[in-house]
């Protein structure tokens, strides 16, 4: 480096640890995950207030590209301008309410009604009603265009928000640009898009991905080279994050700080590491796995990963954006699961599943396939890890089923569930009306 000069400081994601909140101790009802008074409350106070993902920018380069995005009772058209803005509104026609599209991605110059052939540009606007002369009232195009949503995107992400009085959405993610914006979600396409159908609470989805307590029990598979206990946990005003580092065998496994078979031959090999050629030990695994990421498989993918931390290119770097985002980030790929609520029934939900790898120049793109969960049912995504996603399923349908009994009165969480109890002190955060917008 000459006199004089000094070398760029790249953006790093902040691993400093968060104050850990004081939420007390009471258990945490089970009505909140049964009942469809809670449920309609949660509409009213809470998904209409919040941004939501909506689909990826990727999915719709082109004027005329639209998705739908389908939340509770709403369906919602999401279109790219001839500007290249991106709009959002409801899709329903108004004149006498039905659906324009149906759920799915495509293209338009226009969307007209199938019922009466009411046609709206792709802004919303109203092009054409037939026989206008008919309606005594008019048929105003000012005021029956299809009703705008908030949208603003992300890092490549559409989000929409169905309050018109909601803040911007960078200051509804706080810290989580910062965070993650080192990733470039931007660059990355999908390997897998599926939708599961499943027997219980979005909640109940949301709760199996928001501590590492479920692990020893329900993935013990895992522990050869998962650390459960040594997992940092933050939490912010809304979010939260925990760290699970990888490459190591947990300490509740016979072959802590060891090298052990599984960790030489399938998660070295996993990474392209040779383990007939690996000559270090249990501690060089996780710096040898970052070192082949950035060296090889970074320049393969047409990716640069100099933002990254060696940990985040080996641990599960895990965030939960509230309402209903579990990102799972392991550098170069990217679990995002999305969980939505049935529009009217509390004991079932939608699981999106986006499975993610930082390619820039990858233009392929999986069909959506929509699926409903069953015992024998077995979600196979790309590069692995089926088991993983199978055990966690398993779990839901019945831990809806028990939360029925009178035996059971409500979740009893430990200190390494914080991020559960977070997530109901945010909720009712909404319901008691001091959320995003009109809080107090």
């Amino acid at each position: 480096m000459t006199s004089g000069t000094t070398a760029r400081k790249l953006p790093q994601t902040p691993v400093d640890r968060a104050p850990k909140p004081q939420l007390g101790t009471d258990l945490i009802p089970k009505e909140r995950y049964l009942s469809p008074e809670f449920a309609e409350l949660e509409w009213k106070r809470m998904w209409t207030r919040t941004w939501l993902l909506a689909g990826f920018e990727r999915d719709i380069p082109e004027p005329g590209d639209y998705f739908t995005f389908e939340i509770g009772r709403e369906s919602i058209l999401v279109v790219r301008q001839e500007s290249g803005e991106i709009l959002a509104s409801y899709n329903v026609c108004t004149h006498r309410g039905n659906r324009l599209r149906d759920p799915g991605r495509g293209h338009a110059i226009s969307f007209s009604c199938s019922y009466h052939g009411w046609m709206f540009g792709l802004d919303g606007a109203l092009e054409y009603a037939q026989d206008p002369k008919s309606f005594p009232q008019g048929c105003p195009a000012r005021s029956l265009g299809l009703g705008r949503v908030r949208c603003e995107s992300w890092a490549g992400l559409v989000f929409v928000n169905l309050d018109p009085e909601a803040g911007p959405l960078v200051d509804y993610l706080d810290v989580i640009p910062s965070h993650l914006d080192p990733y470039h979600f931007e660059e990355m396409s999908l390997l897998d898009d599926i939708t599961v159908e499943v027997p219980c609470n979005w909640k109940a989805s949301i709760d199996a991905f928001n501590e590492p307590y479920h692990m020893a029990a329900t993935h013990p598979d895992v522990l050869v080279f998962s650390d459960d206990v040594n997992v940092p946990i933050d939490c912010y005003e809304r979010h939260t994050r925990m760290i699970m580092p990888l490459g190591v065998a947990s300490p509740r496994h016979p072959s802590h700080g060891e090298l052990n078979d599984e960790i030489r031959e399938d998660f070295l090999r996993r990474y392209g590491v040779d383990p007939d050629t690996f000559e270090g030990g249990a501690e060089d695994v996780r710096p040898a796995i970052a070192r082949v990421v950035r060296e090889a498989h970074g320049p393969a993918l047409g990716a640069d990963f100099s933002e990254l931390r060696d940990e985040q290119l080996v641990d599960d770097f895990h965030y939960t954006v509230f309402p209903n985002l579990t990102f799972n980030i392991f550098g170069m790929t990217a679990w995002l699961f999305r969980h939505r609520p049935h529009p009217t029934d509390p004991n079932r939900m939608y699981f999106d599943f986006f499975n993610l790898i930082r390619a820039p120049g990858r233009s392929e793109r999986p069909e959506h396939a929509d699926l409903v969960l069953t015992d024998d049912l077995v979600v196979e995504p790309t590069g692995g890890g089926s088991k993983l996603i199978g055990q966690d399923f398993y779990n839901l349908p019945r831990v809806q089923a028990g939360m029925h009994s009178e035996g059971f009165a409500g979740l009893h969480l430990g200190d390494q569930e914080v991020r559960v109890r977070h997530f109901h002190d945010t909720l009712l955060r909404y319901l008691e009306g001091k959320g995003e917008a009109g809080g107090e």
